[in-house]
């Protein structure tokens, strides 16, 4: 291993760069707020947060073959590190040299920084995208499904539950249809009403309704919707109209029977590629014709610790820290390429999870 094959690339210039990037595009810095943590195991996370590691293999105890012997161990030790790698083969690195040579008395350091700066950049945006995936799936379905078709970091697949108890998990109410049954649905005065007043029951005031943009789309299709979003002028003329959000949270404040429920959309496009270049997910992470209600919009916090790799005495990789996550250059001679990776030891865990609720919006009951 060596540094770098691209001239003129050095850490500080690196650095430089890597800070320019931010995560205003994603949702999951606001819902889980960082905090680092010096340790970042399953059995840690359990302690603190009460999430749960689906462990039906454990179950089968001294029966279990070798193999399953040390899924379990995978299990209870530490958390699959987010890591995601590009490369730039010899024919892109020899562009590259022919660039530098062409600029050599007149350099163009933008178009230089650049070249390098793609990768770094894809890196930066994988691991966003990995946490962001991992947060939204998590709060729409009540866990997620770690596998090594959405994660190469995962050596055998495993459900990292919340456990939210079956009575919060819900479908449609009596006197209710799926939402994309526009004139039966009633959204407000059967799902909504009857979610709020059992979490009342309960000593729990929900007050947000989080729901992709299709969901809240096919949500203001709905004759209920139109009719109590709509003026007394539209109604008495029998003027259907599509709600904005605005329009809708403006008439369920009015609702009082709601408590303040206001909605949340999540409106967010990612890709998960992995290292073959296949993606496996493409669209919003957030599951389709799920709500999910909750006490407040921060539902846990991002729990992450420095990467490793920073301690590598000797090491001679380029390397820059912005965050949670690492990005770092090196280079191979056999075969000749160079290599730039984002690394991320980071869990969004969902500390309200046992006080919210989750509903499917197309069945009566909890299908998810």
């Amino acid at each position: 291993m060596i540094a770098t094959l691209m001239k003129g690339l050095n850490e500080k210039d690196m650095q430089a760069v890597i800070n320019t990037y931010d995560l205003k595009p994603y949702y999951y810095p606001t819902l889980f707020p960082f905090k680092e943590n010096y340790t970042l195991t399953w059995k840690a996370l359990e302690t603190q947060v009460g999430l749960k590691i689906a462990a039906d293999l454990v179950a089968r105890g001294a029966t279990v073959d070798k193999k399953t012997r040390e899924a379990i161990a995978r299990i209870q030790g530490d958390i699959p590190k987010i890591a995601v790698k590009r490369t730039k083969n010899e024919d892109e690195l020899n562009e590259y040299d022919i660039m530098v040579a062409m600029s050599s008395d007149t350099p163009d350091v933008r178009r230089l920084v650049e070249a390098w700066a793609e990768d770094t950049n894809f890196c930066w945006t994988a691991v966003a995208a990995r946490l962001e995936w991992i947060a939204l799936q998590s709060i729409s379905l009540g866990k997620i499904t770690l596998t090594n078709a959405n994660n190469t970091s995962v050596l055998t697949e495993y459900d990292v539950d919340y456990l939210i108890p079956d009575e919060q998990k819900v479908g449609f109410q009596t006197g209710s249809a799926s939402w994309a049954t526009s004139a039966s649905a009633r959204p407000f005065t059967k799902d909504f009403k009857a979610i709020v007043k059992a979490a009342k029951k309960k000593g729990i005031s929900l007050k947000y309704a989080f729901m992709s943009l299709d969901t809240f789309a096919t949500l203001t299709e709905t004759e209920e919707a139109q009719k109590t979003c709509a003026s007394f002028a539209a109604n008495a003329l029998g003027i259907a109209q599509t709600p904005s959000l605005e329009q809708v949270n403006t008439a369920l404040r009015g609702l009082s029977y709601l408590r303040g429920l206001q909605i949340v959309v999540i409106d967010q496009d990612i890709t998960i590629e992995l290292g073959d270049g296949s993606r496996p997910f493409s669209g919003n992470p957030f599951t389709e014709n799920v709500v999910m209600f909750s006490e407040s919009k921060v539902l846990g916090n991002t729990y992450w610790k420095r990467p490793a790799d920073l301690n590598v005495k000797g090491s001679v990789a380029i390397k820059a820290l912005n965050g949670h996550t690492l990005i770092k250059k090196f280079a191979n001679e056999e075969p000749l390429e160079e290599v730039t990776m984002g690394i991320a030891n980071a869990f969004p865990a969902w500390h309200t999870s046992s006080r919210s609720w989750l509903m499917s919006t197309d069945a009566n009951k909890w299908n998810h």
